[in-house]
């Protein structure tokens, strides 16, 4: 399974969890995992349209935009909401 990192302003909705080990071959599957177990990430991470824009995946290091994209079982996820400044 892959190891998914959770963001502090996301820690609320997972109870305090910092990692969530997450089954799935891709992201798509992996975050479907994710929602399973904690059921109010969905809002907050995906849209209709994918990954929302305020929302930042890497995968085990790596920027993605596909939902497709591969997820090895050893795999760190970051989920991190964009930051913005002014």
């Amino acid at each position: 399974m892959a190891t998914v990192i959770i963001p502090a302003v996301l820690r609320p909705v997972t109870g305090g969890v910092t990692k969530v080990d997450a089954a799935g071959s891709n992201v798509r599957e992996v975050i479907d995992d994710l929602v399973r177990q904690y059921g109010g990430l969905r809002d907050r991470v995906i849209d209709e349209n994918g990954v929302r824009p305020e929302v930042f995946i890497a995968v085990s290091g790596h920027e993605v935009f596909d939902l497709a994209t591969a997820v090895a079982p050893d795999a760190e996820v970051n989920i991190l909401p964009a930051i913005a400044g002014g």
